[in-house]
């Protein structure tokens, strides 16, 4: 036996785990919106970056990987740190979103907070802070009402803070992979939960913000080719986007789904 022998590498248990498709997918979902996406010109910045969404998610697939190299490893607690990254990634690129919407113009061409943000010269506000202006987004606050922000959402930030933070010393033995854990198994189940419940608050905000975003190419695909787009293809959505809203919005949270479905004209 080696003598910093990894225990959970040949873990039938823990390798086959469910949190492991599960960030295979996303991280694919995530850097599909970033290579394939719609390159809509996001409005109110004017330099430094054409579309401030898809570098988000090439940025969110990337912390996700991180999860994944992570708990391959057996670094629970590390995992729970990125989790929380990635819950500060989410609540970032949803703020900018919402500020834009709400303060763009033609007369406000320029968004002077977020121009100062993509030239690296402005911080964003606290999470907490940004956090409630999303929620407080008045076009959105009938979905705002399908979320659980005060006690599901809160008890991830809780939960995710704690282990970045080590805020208990069983937070440091979840980073040990040298030692017997019966805990690891149900860690994963909690990791897995954590992160399903960020990506439908993530993908059902980002989408119902900007619904275009969810375009399949098929419409723009015949323009640039000279053709007559076919009927009502502007409003088909990508296979990327449609495949993780059956397999992890309608299954989880249809309620979700419904509202999805019934606030936009795009075909989900």
């Amino acid at each position: 036996m080696e003598l910093f022998e990894n225990q959970v590498r040949n873990d039938k248990a823990y390798q086959g785990h469910k949190v492991f498709p599960l960030l295979d997918s996303l991280i694919e979902f995530y850097n599909c919106v970033y290579m394939f996406g719609p390159d809509f010109i996001t409005d109110g910045v004017i330099s430094g970056l054409l579309n401030v969404d898809k570098v988000a998610c090439g940025s969110l697939a990337g912390s996700l990987d991180s999860v994944r190299i992570v708990l391959k490893e057996g670094r629970i607690n590390d995992a729970y740190a990125l989790v929380r990254k990635y819950h500060d990634g989410i609540i970032a690129i949803l703020y900018i979103n919402v500020y834009i919407a709400e303060n763009y113009s033609l007369q406000n061409f320029v968004v002077e907070k977020i121009q100062q943000w993509v030239n690296n010269k402005q911080k964003l506000p606290s999470a907490e802070k940004m956090l409630d202006k999303i929620r407080k987004h008045d076009p959105l606050k009938d979905l705002e009402k399908l979320f659980d922000f005060d006690g599901l959402y809160h008890r991830i930030r809780r939960l995710t803070n704690g282990n970045t933070h080590y805020n208990k010393l069983y937070y440091l033995w979840l980073n040990n992979n040298m030692i017997c854990n019966s805990n690891r198994v149900t860690e994963l189940d909690n990791l897995y939960a954590c992160i399903h419940h960020l990506f439908i608050f993530h993908f059902s905000y980002m989408y119902m913000l900007n619904p275009h975003y969810m375009m399949s190419s098929d419409y723009m695909d015949a323009l640039d080719c000279d053709s007559k787009p076919e009927e009502g293809s502007q409003y088909w959505v990508a296979p990327y986007v449609k495949e993780v809203f059956e397999k992890y919005i309608v299954t989880k949270r249809p309620d979700v789904a419904d509202f999805m479905r019934n606030h936009t004209e795009m075909e989900l």
